[in-house]
Parts: structure tokens; sequence; C-alpha cells
């Protein structure tokens, strides 16, 4: 069952992806175009790229008397930062992903903000080329976490159930890459290090995450892959889309950690445009079922 949601998913993934790409170019999407490319030119001339998008969507409901009932007053922010810094001369790659959301929700109901998206990522990959071809190796370090405290809210109270760092995940991992481009990337390795963190005091004495009680680590050592793909559809659209398998060979190595994240930007102009990210994430560590979160907006996209 959980096979054929994540299947119906991604279908409507590349759905979204091909109706998007046989829409017809007007004289604004072509300004975008060329001021793109402009950008991109400049930047490749030194071996360094520097890039990203700020995104901040809005939205606001009001009912009065409606007969189908509902939250009277509903208010939402929601924040997206993806950056990055790479390098590339000679035979040695370097790539810096970083990456932040943070996103709050209002209604009546309950009369306070509640978070909705709350996560830190940081990538950094060095790779050295393998001849002439797109083969490499070199080594990857990735560190995950959240940056609030998130809580199970009940009917009337509400529990703690994660922080900063709880969970927390720093991975490191010597492998091979093959990048024949700056838009795809992959990396594998066979012998990867993860750390499990569970720092937050309130969870010490509880076996979560992972990790066991009265701890606040867990160090596994499995197989990692992870690919990244990034494509502009048209001058107005743009994919984003990362993969991340882990199999921790010291404890139920079939059970693979799945991370995978897809953002579909539609530009209407310059600054605004529609916003889709689906988050799909399989840790036996943390919840023994498939979390999925999809966000739609709309609001102010700045490409930096």
């Amino acid at each position: 069952m959980k096979t054929m949601k994540l299947k119906k998913i991604i279908v409507c993934i590349g759905s979204i992806i091909l109706a998007g790409n046989a829409a017809a170019q007007d004289g604004t999407v072509k300004e975008l175009q060329a001021a793109s490319t402009k950008v991109i030119k400049s930047m490749d001339s030194s071996g360094w790229k520097r890039g990203g998008t700020f995104i901040l969507n809005l939205n606001q409901g009001s009912l009065s008397n409606w007969a189908a009932g509902g939250e009277q007053n509903t208010f939402g922010i929601n924040g997206m930062l993806n950056y990055a810094v790479q390098y590339k001369k000679d035979r040695n790659t370097w790539d810096n992903f970083f990456e932040l959301a943070l996103g709050f929700q209002n209604a009546t109901s309950y009369n306070k903000f509640r978070k909705i998206d709350d996560r830190l990522d940081i990538t950094s990959k060095y790779a050295r080329q393998i001849g002439k071809g797109f083969w490499g190796y070199g080594v990857l370090a990735n560190l995950n976490t959240q940056m609030l405290a998130g809580y199970d809210y009940g009917s009337v109270t509400s529990t703690k159930i994660s922080g900063f760092f709880s969970p927390g995940k720093i991975l490191l991992s010597p492998g091979f890459s093959y990048q024949p481009n700056d838009k795809f990337s992959f990396f594998i390795s066979p012998a990867t290090a993860r750390l499990l963190l569970k720092t937050d005091p309130d969870f010490f004495a509880m076996k979560m995450f992972g990790v066991a009680p009265n701890k606040k680590s867990y160090l596994e050592l499995g197989a990692f892959a992870s690919t990244r793909f990034t494509t502009p559809l048209a001058a107005w659209a743009t994919y984003t889309g990362r993969l991340d398998l882990f199999s921790n060979y010291k404890r139920n190595p079939q059970n693979v950690d799945v991370l995978m994240t897809n953002l579909l930007t539609l530009k209407f102009t310059k600054i605004l445009a529609t916003n889709i990210s689906l988050d799909i994430i399989y840790d036996d560590d943390i919840i023994k079922r498939t979390q999925v979160k999809e966000i739609l907006g709309v609001g102010l996209t700045v490409n930096l």
C-alpha cells in the first residue's frame, strides 16, 4: 500500500513537470531567460559559482457565518532558503549546499502559531576526477536537524516530541562521485559513518530517534547513496530534486532510510511565483511509517 502511494505521488510530480514544460513562452518569460543566462556566464569564468533561491509564502483565510463551517481566521507564513557554493578547477570539484526551511500557521481554534515546517540541512562534498571521465573519488559530509522544538498537539494539551539536534544526524562518507555537469550529481559509498543525536535533556531518559535511554548518540556504519538534480523546465519553471538512501549494517540493514525532496517553482514575474514542495522520508529509527509533507504556496521568490 505504501509503495502504491509513493508511486502515485511520483507520477503526480511527473505530470506537473510535463504540463509546465508544454506551456508557451511570452515576452516576459524570454526576458527572464536572458537574465538567468547572463548570471550563469559571469559566475562560471572564475571557477566559483554561487547562487540560490529565497522563498516567502503567505496565506490567509477568513469565514463569517459560513454554513459549511471551518476556521474563522487562518494565517500562515512559510520561508525557505536554498543556497549553493560550488567550485570546479582542473580535476577538483567542491560543492556546498545550504538548505533552510521554517513555517508557522495560526488559526482561531488554537489562537497561537504552530510550526508546520522546520529543517536545517548542510552538505559539503569534495571530489577529484579520475582520468578524463565523469567519475571521481572524494568525501561527502552532511548535517541534518531542526531548529525549534516540535509538538504533538492534542485537543487540550500538547506534548513535546522533538527539538534542536533531537533528532540530529551527522554523516561522513568517503566514496565515489559521478558528475557529468552542474545539473546532476551522484555519490555512492559502501562504508559511511552516521551519528544519530538526541541532545535535548527532556528526552535523555527515553529511547528515541534510534538512541538508547540515558545516551545522547548512537554511531551507525552503513552504505550510502545520494543524487541531486536541478533543471530549468522553461524560462519560468525550475525543478530541483534530491534523493538520499542509507542502510545501517549494524541494525536492520533491510530497512533503508529514504530522504526525498522535490521543489517545483513556477514564476509569474521575476519575484512572484507558485512553489510546490514535496518531501518524503522513511526512517524507522524515528517513526516506522512513511512521512510525507507537501506545501503549495504563492509568494515572493528571489534568485540570489
